[in-house]
């Protein structure tokens, strides 16, 4: 029959003269609705068992109890429409309820209303069968909740609803007005509030894309982004010991119930630029390296003018390199840089080496002299004071200049590795200890007339004299 002579049967009272007493009990046999498996397996993030639905397309809606924490209600865990197979053909509201601990709560009731009329029925039918089932009227719309507690409830329960052929379009058990759902609820105990706290934090020195983890025993809780001012937020943080994470960045934070942490995170400054020219050094590979790793390379163009930009704070080493050659032809010297600075270094390539002609040994050789110091590579007028550290990248000079850049900084202080420049100066802070600068350098110093000071502490101790 199709659905259209059955709905002419229905226009003429020929069908669906259905009973509506809530004593009919349908004969399920085994229909594969039934049984444990309708119970709600999933739970919410506060533990308790998850609404799961498949009745909002049918125009069912849920609606909440509001209780106070601590308070038993009836929740609704499922609200399912029947398929075909699962219905056969009825037009029911099936009902059950669960206790606590998920066995069928007995003798319960549930109240069913509808525009013009309500009906309670009791849940008291065998365990292999709905504990409840109501019938439904064409075009009825129906309210299903739980009585005794307070209770969700389910709006919109009806059987009107079109035809669902098989997928061969025959005819199948849904069709208009032959739509059944099953609604279970279960006693819960709402939870207790919990109260928490908020983290408002900051961070220096930001740029575009980051974003902030909240771990906790090495779990990502949330994450937050970072706003274009650097700072970012998490809400509703439940009490604990917590982790912020950014990039290579983590500080603890304590989050207390009622309480706003404000952490600052501070990414390292990577604004130091080193700038120069290479006199013929056209067509040249120029590379920038840091301790052995090479940090940037490339040709150099015909005027040989460089700039190398975003650089951090480091020590770093200008090479230029001739096509095919791994050892530089000429390198500059080290070059502190403090993450917000610029240097500008000028270097010259050596012609390449051609072989020597022989010179002719003399009869008797004689003594050979001493050379006497080089006089310095720079010029200029003297300088006041100048902060020389050893011209070696070792992990303790770089920890000892790392210790004192910010002193430097401060308080504008000259520095560097090359002691013909310290030279020009009326007092020289020579940083280390025996190991550190050379005894024929401090000689040097000496000679030239310098007054010398001595830093031969660790790095917070020297930075604490200077």
């Amino acid at each position: 029959m199709s659905s259209m002579d059955r709905f002419v049967r229905w226009l003429t009272g020929e069908e669906g003269n259905e009973n509506s007493s809530s004593d009919e009990n349908p004969s399920l046999g085994d229909n594969p609705f039934l049984g444990e498996k309708n119970l709600s397996r999933k739970v919410d993030s506060t533990g308790l068992p998850a609404l799961e639905t498949n009745a909002e397309p049918y125009g069912v809606t849920v609606e909440t109890a509001t209780v106070a924490p601590g308070t038993a209600y009836w929740r609704l865990t499922r609200v399912h429409h029947l398929s075909a197979d699962e219905n056969r053909g009825r037009h029911h509201i099936y009902i059950d309820a669960r206790k606590a601990d998920g066995s069928r709560a007995f003798n319960t009731q549930a109240h069913i209303t509808w525009d013009g009329g309500e009906h309670t029925t009791t849940l008291d039918k065998p365990v292999n069968e709905p504990a409840a089932n109501f019938p439904m009227f064409k075009w009825q719309k129906c309210t299903v909740e739980m009585v005794g507690m307070p209770s969700d409830k389910a709006h919109g329960i009806s059987s009107s609803h079109p035809d669902e052929p098989n997928p061969d379009n025959s005819q199948s058990g849904n069709t208009l007005f032959h739509h059944s759902f099953l609604v279970i609820f279960q006693e819960i105990v709402a939870p207790q509030s919990v109260a928490t706290g908020e983290i408002r934090g900051r961070v220096e020195h930001s740029r575009d894309g980051l974003t902030v983890e909240l771990r906790q025993a090495e779990a990502v809780k949330a994450t937050a982004p970072v706003a274009g001012d650097g700072t970012f937020a998490f809400e509703k943080v439940a009490p604990g010991d917590y982790i912020l994470g950014l990039e290579d960045q983590s500080i603890p934070v304590q989050v207390k119930a009622g309480k706003t942490v404000e952490p600052v995170l501070a990414l390292a400054v990577s604004e130091s630029i080193i700038e120069g020219t290479v006199h013929g050094g056209g067509g040249l590979t120029l590379r920038l390296v840091s301790g052995d790793e090479v940090m940037a390379e490339g040709p150099l163009g015909q005027s040989g003018a460089f700039r190398l930009r975003n650089l951090g704070a480091g020590l770093y080493h200008v090479q230029v390199l001739r096509t095919d050659e791994s050892e530089p032809a000429v390198e500059s010297g080290a070059l502190a840089m403090d993450g917000s600075n610029k240097r500008t270094v000028e270097l010259t390539v050596p012609e390449p080496e051609s072989e020597p002609e022989p010179v002719p040994v003399p009869p008797t050789p004689g003594p050979v002299p001493s050379d006497p110091p080089a006089t310095p590579v720079s010029s200029g007028s003297p300088l006041d004071h100048y902060v020389l550290f050893p011209d070696d990248d070792t992990p303790e000079n770089r920890a000892q200049l790392a210790a004192l850049l910010p002193q430097l900084a401060e308080k504008n202080l000259a520095f560097g590795f090359d002691y013909q420049e310290a030279a020009r100066s009326n007092t020289v802070t020579v940083v280390g200890g025996e190991d550190g600068i050379p005894a024929s350098q401090l000689s040097f110093l000496l000679g030239k007339g310098v007054a010398l000071n001595q830093l031969t502490g660790t790095p917070e101790e020297n930075a604490a004299q200077v």
